[in-house]
């Protein structure tokens, strides 16, 4: 048995277009034990949802992508299983929470009939009964009051932090292995999110699930993630376990991440690419090696 859930091996990632190959990813490497939770970091358009879209096989599906590298998951590389198989995984051994639940959800279906459709990926036989029964436990797993009056609502009649929570309990309805969470709690108040990421923080522990959080709140990610690697223009520039790579930062763009972390006092956000652009272009292929 592979001592890695997941294993991602110099994964690269590009666009066909009318100018040439774009290139997104440059040799991106990383890994997730089993019962790990694992932030990737970095700012908007570095890298990271794509990342979190192929593990699920979708920009394999785009005939101007172009990848290379390899994805194992639970020992079996994902590049090489057909597509029926890689379709199988999602919502069953692999699921994936985004950052906006509202719009994740169908506006035109009720959430008792959105819980069917996804256990029913994990349990073809699963009667309606069954299925109304199991959504009312998971719901209350994620402490939402009067489950049954929520199943029988729309999207669109609940809170945004009500319809993340639904989202968590929904991702984790077939106990998933992998849990690949983006952005959660983005959409929500502060208050909300923290609350949102504190319970998905005690299940996913609960049920030894292993997480990808995505993320570009290092603040966040503090609370949350056991190791962390962080991402800039489609490279890993630095990672670590959490508690070392706050302690000591070796990256200035990591620690231009933190320096970003809105405080109460104070001093104004630094500009993020000023604060790493200069250093990180001419060194970055030798940063990356070092630190993968």
């Amino acid at each position: 048995m592979s001592e890695f859930l997941l294993d991602i091996r110099d994964l690269k990632l590009g666009f066909k277009s009318y100018a040439g190959l774009i290139e997104v990813l440059h040799g991106i490497s990383l890994n997730i034990r089993r019962g790990e939770k694992v932030a990737l970091v970095g700012e908007s358009g570095s890298g990271k949802s794509v990342t979190a879209r192929i593990i699920l096989g979708l920009l394999q599906e785009f005939s101007t992508a172009r990848i290379s590298g390899s994805v194992s998951f639970e020992g079996d590389d994902l590049e090489t299983q057909p597509l029926s198989v890689r379709q199988g995984l999602r919502g069953t051994k692999i699921s994936m929470i985004f950052q906006d639940p509202t719009s994740s959800l169908n506006p035109v279906y009720t959430i008792g009939v959105q819980f069917q459709e996804v256990l029913r990926r994990g349990d073809v036989q699963i009667s309606a009964k069954q299925a109304e029964a199991r959504a009312i436990a998971l719901l209350e797993d994620v402490s939402i009051p009067e489950p049954e009056r929520v199943l029988a609502s729309y999207p669109f009649q609940l809170s945004g932090g009500m319809n993340q929570r639904v989202m968590i309990a929904m991702a984790l309805a077939n106990e998933p292995s992998l849990l690949i969470a983006d952005e959660p709690g983005t959409a929500l108040d502060v208050t909300v999110q923290a609350q949102t990421l504190h319970l998905m923080r005690d299940l996913v522990e609960r049920k030894g699930t292993s997480v990808l959080f995505i993320s570009h709140n290092l603040g966040v990610v503090r609370e949350f993630a056991d190791r962390v690697y962080v991402i800039y223009k489609g490279r890993l520039v630095e990672h670590g376990r959490t508690s070392e790579l706050f302690h000591s930062p070796r990256h200035p763009y990591t620690k231009a991440l933190m320096a970003a972390v809105p405080r109460i006092t104070g001093g104004g956000i630094p500009d993020i690419a000023e604060a790493t652009d200069a250093y990180l272009d001419p060194m970055i292929d030798h940063e990356a090696e070092a630190t993968s």
